[in-house]
């Protein structure tokens, strides 16, 4: 931290509290403070509250939410503040890095153009090399070349990095950060987190990964059913929880190990690819040579650093993208014949995003998004279909969701096991799934993820994309490690 001591109050939230129009309170009664030098990082279940309460201190809640309470950031009241005084704050003395690193940028702009932006928004332009200068300091090689790339060329854990450098291109008094390492491999978050830490004044972090917020965070709290229920130095949270949420995040931190072995499945592969290799403009080789066989049944996890083209292979076995060299089989037949895509059937592979949301149609309740798949019967069939919708919940753990809700009204968490029931309604023979417990807290994280050892275990093939070599050791049959290629080393 770069504020001289630490003791000065540049947050101070005080019952800070949101009701929606639906009566519903993501926030009850928040009390908090984040002192200058200081490191806070805020932990919590999927659906506590954590990101409403930083979309809260900036004022970025949508008009139709009730904000009640006082939040002094930076000697600001920002609870009724007009928009004029908030805009002030924004990126000069309030930094916020957001959850979603390509929600973040603009597909048709460089990324350079983007981190410049933060010098732009404030009247003037960037120094010198700066651009290149922070960029490089996150570990972004050759970045003055790259940074002339547009978003598609980065792999998630570089614009998460870019999103950084633009957030503390002023130094900030606090900075606002939501799950800023989500995209990352351990060993590339530490290194960003150490980085986060060392150019903010004060820092308060949404974050579902305790082994992080272990080396970094000066306290923890323990954010559950949108109020702080415990408030402590971190190493006393985490070695001695007293509130039962608390106690539950800990216990549910996995540890590494070997994954189990398991019999075997008799049959013929799934998917058969031999030297698949994917290059893109400007990036180089993304992915080379890729082989493997994935049989019914079989839980394979793909786990490597930021930029190993974890998300391309993926992309590539699932007959989403073209590959530029090699060949691909799903049932023992070419995906890829006279330049068209071939399927054994509809639904035969099924994606989940890391994004839930991004999969869900927002204007459908669950009940339709989950009946999608294996073809809707009219009005006629509705009651069957809530009710089916019903017993799918009540299967992933979702008891207490109602089918008739819309994505908005879910946490992440439950959006995420309803975008694994959607894909499994369709009865796939291959389900892939890109990071789908990589913003999850370590409870609902472990959810997730046995609902997908469920999958393999009825018979379904999965893929999987992981930074989390740990957790996917808990489910797994297989764990394959990607190396960057050489020409993608630095992604």
């Amino acid at each position: 931290m770069t504020d001289g001591p630490r003791g000065r109050v540049v947050l101070d939230v005080r019952g800070l509290a949101v009701e929606r129009p639906s009566g519903a309170q993501p926030l009850r009664d928040v009390r908090l403070r984040v002192r200058a030098g200081e490191c806070v990082v805020v932990v919590g279940s999927s659906g506590s509250g954590k990101t409403t309460l930083l979309r809260a201190l900036l004022g970025l809640l949508p008009p139709s939410a009730q904000v009640t309470g006082s939040a002094v950031v930076c000697g600001t009241e920002v609870v009724g503040a007009p928009e004029r005084a908030l805009r002030r704050l924004r990126g000069g003395t309030v930094g916020y890095v957001g959850q979603d690193p390509f929600a973040s940028f603009d597909p048709l702009r460089s990324v350079g153009h983007h981190v410049a932006e933060a010098w732009r928004a404030r009247g003037g332009g960037p120094p010198g090399d700066a651009v290149a200068e922070r960029l490089t300091a996150l570990g972004i090689a050759d970045a003055a070349r790259r940074a002339r790339h547009r978003p598609h060329a980065w792999s998630g854990g570089m614009l998460q990095r870019a999103s950084i450098a633009a957030a503390g291109a002023h130094t900030p008094l606090l900075t606002l950060a939501d799950e800023p390492t989500s995209a990352l491999d351990a060993d590339l978050a530490d290194g960003v987190l150490t980085a986060l830490r060392r150019d903010s004044r004060a820092l308060l972090m949404v974050s579902h990964d305790l082994r992080l917020a272990r080396t970094v965070a000066d306290r923890i709290a323990v954010l559950h059913e949108g109020r702080i229920v415990e408030d402590g130095p971190a190493a006393d949270v985490l070695a001695r929880p007293a509130h039962p949420a608390a106690v539950a995040l800990v216990e549910a931190l996995p540890a590494p190990r070997t994954p189990p072995r398991r019999p075997a499945r008799g049959g013929p592969p799934v998917v058969t690819a031999r030297g698949l290799t994917r290059r893109y403009p400007g990036a180089g080789t993304v992915v080379s040579d890729l082989g493997l066989d994935v049989r019914p049944g079989e839980f394979l996890a793909l786990t490597g650093p930021s930029g190993a083209g974890k998300s391309t292979a993926l992309r590539l076995l699932a007959g989403i993208e073209r590959p530029d060299a090699g060949e691909l089989l799903h049932a023992g037949a070419p995906v890829w014949s006279d330049g068209r895509r071939r399927s054994p059937r509809g639904g035969w592979v099924m994606p989940v995003d890391q994004d839930p949301r991004a999969g869900l149609d927002p204007r459908w309740p669950v009940w339709r998004t989950l009946a999608e798949p294996r073809g809707r019967s009219g009005a006629r069939g509705r009651a069957a279909a809530v009710a089916a919708a019903r017993a799918a919940l009540d299967s992933a753990g979702l008891t207490g969701v109602d089918p008739r809700a819309r994505p908005a009204e879910l946490s992440t968490g439950q959006c995420q096991r309803v975008a694994i029931l959607r894909a499994l309604a369709a009865r796939p023979a291959l389900l892939v799934a890109d990071e789908p417990t990589s913003a999850l807290d370590t409870v609902t994280a472990a959810a997730v993820l046995r609902l997908l050892r469920a999958a393999a275990d009825a018979g379904t093939a999965l893929i999987v994309v992981s930074h989390d070599t740990a957790l996917m050791s808990q489910a797994a049959d297989r764990i394959i490690r990607l190396a960057p290629p050489p020409s993608a080393a630095a992604r």
